[in-house]
């Protein structure tokens, strides 16, 4: 079971919501309803507080918080302040494409760059001539 931090539903919101359309919506509601994702709020508002930084949207601090609150094993973040922020309160973590290369790696995917294309394609913020798309690549054996 996945747990998606939330003080309010503001993570939900953020993707399902604002984000109407966007890639994740749906995938995300659908998870919610099958039930392998639990909107989980924040039950300790000062755990956030002491987590806030001037750099972070209150929703990411809010991320962390819950991990830290649910002694979650790991947390799924994009936004390298979140990881490091996540990582300084003693919690591991990984974005997307890690979590792509790991799933390479473990010879659950056929190729990396093909889904690497397609985050791109569909907005996901990631240079393909940058160093985290190319460091991907030489990961998995990839590179041309």
């Amino acid at each position: 079971m996945t747990v998606v931090a939330d003080s309010g539903p503001q993570v939900y919101t953020e993707v399902v919501t604002q984000g109407k359309g966007r890639p994740g919506e749906a995938e995300l509601q659908q998870a919610v309803q099958d039930g392998w994702v639990v909107v989980t709020p924040v039950a300790a508002p000062a755990l956030v507080q002491r987590f806030a930084a001037p750099h972070l949207s209150e929703t990411d601090v809010a991320v962390v918080a819950c991990v830290v609150e649910q002694n979650a094993a790991l947390v799924l973040a994009d936004d390298a302040r979140v990881r490091e922020l996540a990582e300084e309160a003693g919690c591991a973590a990984i974005g997307s494409v890690g979590i792509l290369v790991q799933a390479r790696l473990d010879g659950r995917l056929a190729a990396l760059r093909p889904l690497l294309d397609q985050l791109v394609a569909a907005g996901f913020y990631l240079d393909p001539q940058g160093r985290i798309y190319q460091d991907a690549l030489k990961r998995v054996g990839e590179m041309a």
